[in-house]
């Protein structure tokens, strides 16, 4: 068990669990997450291998007021002099983090296409995450992914194997309010403290 990564999960009342049957039990999309978000914690230095950000800080089903519950959200920055920051605006001012949103589906793309593009309001990257299946099927339509600047993995749980067939370049989130607090919400949930209050 010492190999296991736990992977925290924010504590906030999910709209989700409001839905008819739904009864808080891991459902198969739950599994996939999950089994992702391992792969991806394990592989993200390879991932981004351009990327000097290696610290990560990361959380489960991070809700943004009107923008959704990214499945996974990570903050990867670069650690400079372990210095503390009196506030998140000061953190990203000084350290310049890249936030990623991450959306997992297994089955329909489009509604996960749709739901990583409101992302955007609060994280610098956001990504699709499907079955290589379920990915086939939104393969020919990798442009509209490029144009809405939103990208495309394919994910194996049976070998955990991540393929990378779209990743947007960093943009500013569209909302600087949210931005922020997704990372503090981040902080929050996170075993990787972020340094900031």
């Amino acid at each position: 068990m010492s190999n296991c990564i736990i992977i925290p999960k924010y504590k906030f009342t999910e709209p989700s669990n409001n839905l008819p049957g739904r009864k808080g039990i891991a459902t198969g999309e739950d599994h996939f997450t999950i089994a992702f978000m391992r792969a991806y914690l394990e592989d993200a230095s390879s991932i981004h291998n351009r990327s000097k950000k290696t610290t990560l800080a990361f959380a489960r089903e991070i809700p943004v007021n009107g923008y959704g519950i990214a499945d996974l959200h990570v903050v990867a920055w670069n650690v400079l002099a372990r210095e503390k920051f009196p506030d998140t605006e000061s953190f990203v001012k000084v350290v310049r983090p890249c936030t990623r949103a991450f959306e997992c589906k297994l089955v329909d793309w489009r509604k996960a296409m749709a739901q990583a593009c409101r992302y955007r309001f609060f994280a610098n990257q956001t990504m699709v995450v499907l079955p290589e299946k379920i990915c086939a099927r939104a393969i020919p339509y990798l442009n509209t992914f490029k144009k809405i600047k939103v990208g495309l993995w394919s994910f194996s749980p049976e070998n955990g194997k991540i393929r990378v067939h779209h990743t947007p370049r960093p943009l500013a989130a569209k909302s600087k309010k949210y931005y922020y607090q997704a990372i503090e919400k981040v902080s929050a949930a996170s075993r990787q403290v972020l340094p900031i209050p």
